[in-house]
């Protein structure tokens, strides 16, 4: 019997120790890597006559330096308890026969399974990415549940003076404040263009449901399905507003610019509309 386990033992080194490979190591932006997490010490050595331990290799995909998505690769034998760039590979066969000559534990399942470290380390950035796109999701669905709330404040007007009435709200949102006569402004020209009488009341809950950093998107958003007079009209009815004490601020100045991008309106036409409302004011 003990010659037969001596046999059996260096059948297993002969087999085993010529499947000797190197851990891949990813860097950059986007890559993958192999690592190593111990599962048990072992009596096994290789030709340096270094102690083996029994690994779980596991291949990770990262973006950043986070871990996007984990594989199991299988069981390895690696010297340094698992902390090295060489490994030994091991079949089923090579396994079944360390678990009989008692090199393996015999409880040792035909798949290692994934500890809870190697879970979190390989699925955090996924984890992170996905909440990311849940956040996203609930600030975008608070932007248009705003945005119906908004419109049923000015009811049921033609879709030129509704986004007329949506961005001036946006406009007087640019500095944080409504003031007495960003609100009279905006009565009047409402009354102009819908025919219907807007108190302040009902003008300050338009503002407040207004955004106070609208995306490129809505930006556009403004002038989508608009003639390019309609645009104007967007775009003048929103100086009015911002431009009611003669000047503008910084924070209403990057309103104009960007409404007037989303718009496509050149910067120079701006400039003149802006100079003639204010030469009609003075």
């Amino acid at each position: 019997m003990r010659f037969l386990t001596l046999c059996a033992t260096a059948l297993f080194f002969t087999m085993f120790f010529g499947d000797e490979a190197q851990a891949r190591r990813g860097g950059g932006v986007w890559g993958t890597a192999e690592q190593m997490s111990l599962i048990a010490q072992t009596e096994i050595e290789d030709n340096a006559g270094q102690k083996l331990a029994l690994c779980h290799l596991t291949k990770k995909t990262h973006v950043i330096f986070a871990g996007i998505w984990r594989s199991s690769k299988g069981y390895v034998l690696a010297p340094n308890g698992c902390d090295s760039d060489s490994y030994y590979n091991l079949t089923a066969e090579k396994l079944e026969l360390g678990k009989a000559l008692g090199d393996f534990p015999s409880d040792l399942p035909e798949q290692p399974v994934m500890s809870t470290a190697d879970m979190l380390s390989g699925f955090w950035g996924l984890g992170a990415i996905a909440v990311l796109l849940i956040l996203a999701g609930i600030k975008t669905a608070g932007r248009s549940a705003r945005k119906r709330q908004r419109h049923a404040e000015f009811g049921g007007v033609p879709p030129a003076a509704l986004q007329v009435m949506d961005a001036m709200c946006h406009a007087a949102k640019a500095d944080g404040k409504l003031d007495a006569s960003e609100v009279a402004i905006m009565a009047d020209i409402a009354k102009q263009i819908t025919g219907a009488t807007f108190e302040e009341a009902r003008i300050r809950r338009m503002f407040e449901m207004a955004e106070a950093n609208p995306t490129d998107a809505q930006f556009i958003a403004f002038g989508r399905g608009l003639t390019t007079d309609q645009k104007r009209m967007v775009l003048q009815a929103t100086l009015m507003v911002v431009g009611a004490d003669g000047h503008l601020d910084q924070k209403e100045s990057v309103f104009v610019q960007k409404l007037a991008r989303g718009l496509l309106i050149h910067p120079d036409e701006v400039k003149a509309m802006f100079q003639s409302l204010t030469a009609k004011s003075a």
